[in-house]
């Protein structure tokens, strides 16, 4: 075990700590994870320090020098993330101590582990919302695909499990398409929460340091800085909406992977799983499984755990900064890592699929899906709804008597039922003409669902150029560039 003088805070401690109390403290077996983003804001910090001629000349430029090279090694794997250190800001410490001597124990001037891990920790957010982002782009994409090729492949739509109107498989699948829509909008509002910074905050009280916690902001490429020195340390509610959006992603898969589970079975069989997507059973020879899917379905839970760790971290937590928030970043790693696994997997199966449109077409038959229909074919010639609602049931009941659809019903049949029925009323009963009665806005009716696929298309492509706007940390590009050292204090 490390001594007290290898520690960022030993000087006041004379005896050793517990080995227990090491093990069961130490963050570094997972923050190393953060390793990348502390670098970053530790080099905004050591740019800042240094323009603000905090640091000298000489040890601005050997910590500036020392902490780009830390990030060159670690992001091509010549240096691993690795030792005995208490977490991943002894390590950056330790491991610019080894290279450049005495300048690198003036890194930590003006800061505290609090607003450092605060700043780690949402360029780490945002970072890993631009690949979520990313990865939910292409899975949208691969869904509208999937609903170009389907526009007049007509399926009973569902509540209750239960057949009820006809609509397209393009216009399901776009139901599909809108639920992770709304969570890409609502990952580009966790970029934005994430990104205030709390570098200049300190322990809690800032520092007596001349800072300047705005140039801070610029060079690690957030959008405001911090108002309160307090807030800024304690906060974690950025973690808690990416938390909650990636479990609501999640829930959002899983009734997708359900469909497919349902929709794959014997039972339904509106769907094959391709060999790309399919697992056998050690026992069955005949089985071809959706266990992706059921994997998929499971992941949910998981999520929603990580998510109430979260809240439950910050319930009755005082101000500020206190160590439970070490756990929020093994739940957060989960979450993003389980959501961005799902999104790859949702994809694949949605290209995997094989949809059966006579299988889906056969299920219109037997449960009466235009029974609606009729009752609106009433309604539009004068009879009150609940009346008409009435009737159609008695013409529901004698097609079951008679063992016909509403559509084949003979018209004197149907009259002893509907007295005003007449030949038009079969305009709207069979399922392809109520489909393209459904005219409404966002309804099925084949020209709604092209014009909801153009939306779809509109929506999809400002996902993605916000994709395409996402940069590093502009001091991260100074770096890249050569121009690091360039405009310091002589």
């Amino acid at each position: 075990m490390s001594s007290p003088g290898d520690k960022l805070w030993g000087g006041r401690f004379s005896g050793r700590v517990d080995p227990q109390i090491e093990r069961f403290t130490c963050s570094f077996p997972f923050d190393r994870r953060l390793a990348l983003d502390d670098l970053v804001g530790s080099l905004a910090h050591a740019r800042m320090l240094a323009e603000r001629g905090i640091l000298g000349p000489a040890d601005g430029r050997a910590v500036l020098e020392g902490l780009a090279g830390l990030i060159d090694d670690v992001e091509s794997g010549e240096l691993e993330v690795d030792g005995v250190d208490e977490d991943i800001h002894s390590w950056i410490e330790r491991s610019l101590s080894e290279r450049i001597g005495d300048p690198a124990k003036r890194l930590h001037t003006a800061r505290s582990r609090n607003d450092q891990v605060g700043t780690a920790l949402r360029l780490f957010a945002r970072r890993q919302v631009s690949g979520l982002q990313a990865e939910l782009v292409a899975l949208g994409s691969v869904l509208l695909e999937r609903a170009s090729e389907h526009l007049d492949t007509v399926l009973p739509g569902y509540t209750h499990l239960q057949r009820g109107q006809p609509v397209s498989l393009a216009h399901h699948l776009l139901a599909h398409f809108w639920a992770i829509e709304a969570d890409g909008r609502r990952l580009i509002r966790c970029h934005e929460a994430a990104g205030t910074s709390p570098l200049g905050a300190g322990a809690l009280a800032g520092t007596p340091h001349p800072i300047d916690p705005e140039r801070s902001t610029e060079l690690l490429g957030f959008s405001r800085t911090f108002a309160n020195s307090m807030f800024a340390v304690a906060d974690r509610d950025y973690v808690v909406e990416l938390s909650f959006t990636c479990s609501l992603l999640l829930v959002h898969l899983s009734r997708w992977a359900e469909e497919i589970v349902l929709w794959t079975s014997s039972e339904f069989g509106f769907a094959k799983l391709s060999d790309a997507i399919a697992k056998g059973s050690s026992i069955m020879p005949q089985k071809r499984n959706p266990e992706p899917a059921e994997i998929l379905r499971g992941k949910a839970g998981r999520g929603l755990g990580d998510l109430v760790a979260h809240l439950v971290q910050l319930k009755g937590l005082p101000l500020t900064y206190n160590s439970d928030l070490q756990e929020d970043k093994e739940a957060l790693f989960d979450v993003v890592d389980t959501a961005n696994g799902s999104l790859a997997t949702s994809r694949v199966l949605a290209s995997g699929l094989l949809f059966d449109p006579d299988a889906m077409r056969q299920a219109l038959y037997g449960s009466f899906v235009t029974a609606t229909d009729l009752a609106d074919w009433l309604v539009v010639r004068g009879v009150p709804f609940r009346s008409a609602h009435e009737q159609t049931g008695l013409a529901v009941k004698k097609a079951e008597e008679l063992e016909s659809e509403l559509w084949e019903l003979p018209l004197e049949a149907l009259q002893e039922c509907v007295p005003l029925a007449d030949e038009s009323v079969y305009e709207v009963l069979a399922p392809e003409k109520s489909l393209r009665a459904h005219r409404s806005a966002g309804g099925p009716a084949p020209e709604r669902v092209r014009e909801q696929l153009e939306r779809a298309r509109g929506q999809l492509d400002e996902l993605t150029a916000w994709c395409e706007l996402q940069t590093e940390p502009p001091v991260l590009s100074l770096h890249r560039d050569g121009k690091l050292l360039e405009d310091l204090p002589a």
